[in-house]
């Protein structure tokens, strides 16, 4: 029976990549086409359809090396997001997931490729330290060799309600929104413990 499970979920996987396969061609060849035929305008939005799938391709990869787990608390992967952006206002791949199922305890990870926050991590990132030390609750970090920007989330007692920690890579960015009572050390080590170098080869 179990042999019997395996294969049936092997066959579905490979009729979904067929599926999507064939949508890219059909995407590929439309925009051929409208190009042959003088239609730049419809062999762009072909081009960016073909851009999305193979952007969205790109991210059910990266959700395959993210943790299933992490802190203790686990992921529902029916509620994993992936999204291929290109042409929009928001270019490129949308990665979500979510681990625990508690308002007081849970953690995000998403990565967004040409987000509109980059620039203004990027300009953060490269002031001098002297300089990174107004906002008290904001402080650069180091994850797994990657500059990074760690920001302290805290209510109106000034208590520690959870961290968010930005890493940017090339175009791209990994987020680690952890929403609980954690330190900072943990939260850096939630952090360093998941596969960045997978997800940066796979989204570059």
């Amino acid at each position: 029976m179990k042999n019997i499970f395996l294969s049936l979920v092997t066959i579905g996987l490979c009729i979904t990549m067929m599926a999507e396969a064939q949508e890219f061609d059909k995407s590929l060849a439309s925009a051929k086409a409208s190009y042959n035929s003088g239609n730049l305008e419809d062999a762009r939005f072909n081009l960016e359809n073909a851009l999305r799938e193979i952007d969205a391709a790109i991210g059910r990869e990266i959700l395959k090396v993210l943790p299933t787990s992490l802190g203790g608390m686990n992921c529902d992967t029916k509620n994993d997001q992936v999204t291929g952006m290109s042409g929009g206002l928001v270019g490129g791949l949308y990665v979500h997931r979510v681990y625990g199922n508690s308002d007081t305890k849970g953690a995000t990870i998403d990565i967004i490729s040409d987000s509109p926050l980059m620039a203004g991590i990027n300009a953060i990132l490269a002031m001098p330290m002297i300089m990174n030390s107004g906002d008290s609750n904001q402080k650069v970090v180091k994850v797994q060799g990657y500059k990074s920007l760690l920001t302290r989330e805290a209510d109106e007692n000034n208590q520690t309600t959870g961290y968010q920690v930005q890493t940017p890579f090339g175009n791209s960015m990994l987020t680690l929104d952890y929403n609980g009572n954690i330190s900072e050390a943990e939260v850096l080590k939630l952090a360093n413990s998941l596969p960045l170098e997978k997800v940066i080869k796979l989204a570059q």
